[in-house]
């Protein structure tokens, strides 16, 4: 009876341990970021109603609680990645990036150092449409897709 008594104890601090261990990796939004949340294929990018030849379907953007990271994946699969801070005001994104070491790519529009005010229309829970006023003035628009 003793060998049983001691096997119950383990066998329940094992489980205590794993449901533990299962609790505390879960991340802890304090909060939904609803269809934001995950990784989005920017699928095509338009500069003034005009469609840029020149992106090459590489580009992704991910949310993550107040996290913004946009990777661009090159042709040998090596990675490109500018990490930000986001959130949702207005019926807008504003999107930062407050470290130098990792302000986006020349050329994506994306401006480093500044305040990216970006308006969204949501098309479904898959698609998103994000348009973004550079300071020059032109009307950039990305376009979405679930990943």
């Amino acid at each position: 009876m003793k060998q049983n008594s001691w096997y119950m104890r383990f066998f329940a601090v094992v489980i205590a341990g794993i449901l533990a261990a299962i609790n505390f990796s879960c991340a802890k939004n304090n909060g939904d970021i609803g269809v934001w949340f995950g990784l989005w294929k920017v699928s095509s990018i338009t500069v003034d109603g005009t469609a840029d030849h020149k992106y090459k379907g590489n580009m992704f953007f991910a949310f993550q609680n107040t996290a913004f990271e946009q990777k661009i994946v090159a042709d040998d699969h090596s990675t490109m990645q500018e990490v930000g801070v986001w959130e949702e005001s207005g019926g807008k994104i504003v999107v930062t990036f407050p470290d130098s070491r990792y302000e986006p790519a020349d050329g994506y529009m994306l401006g480093g150092g500044e305040r990216n005010e970006l308006s969204y229309e949501v098309i479904s829970s898959t698609r998103i449409n994000l348009t973004l006023v550079t300071p020059q003035e032109k009307t950039v628009v990305y376009a979405l897709e679930k990943w």
